[in-house]
């Protein structure tokens, strides 16, 4: 029995992969599902010790990807996981980090 998805499915489940492979990334991903609310930069930076300049690479990484979105208020950035999306292609997988 063949399973047909769709492309943008199975590249969106790559790109996932690919992400928590860097452990910087399954960190942050990790930090921010089991706080459970969007966290600014500052806040997140301080309980994921990685430098600011890695990490802002790990953030543009993880959003060019679509597991996170970034909103600016002023000069402060705040960063919330894509729950539902990555739920959507792997139901449970966020919990077991």
């Amino acid at each position: 029995m063949n399973i047909k998805q769709s492309t943008d499915e199975t590249a969106f489940k790559q790109r996932i992969f690919f992400a928590l492979s860097e452990p910087g990334r399954y960190t942050i991903v990790r930090m921010l599902y089991h706080v459970g609310h969007e966290m600014g930069c500052n806040e997140l930076n301080q309980h994921v010790e990685i430098d600011k300049s890695t990490m802002s690479y790990h953030l543009r990484t993880l959003r060019e990807i679509g597991m996170i979105t970034t909103r600016t208020q002023g000069r402060q950035k705040f960063v919330t996981l894509n729950t539902g999306k990555i739920e959507s292609v792997f139901p449970g997988l966020l919990e077991k980090l």
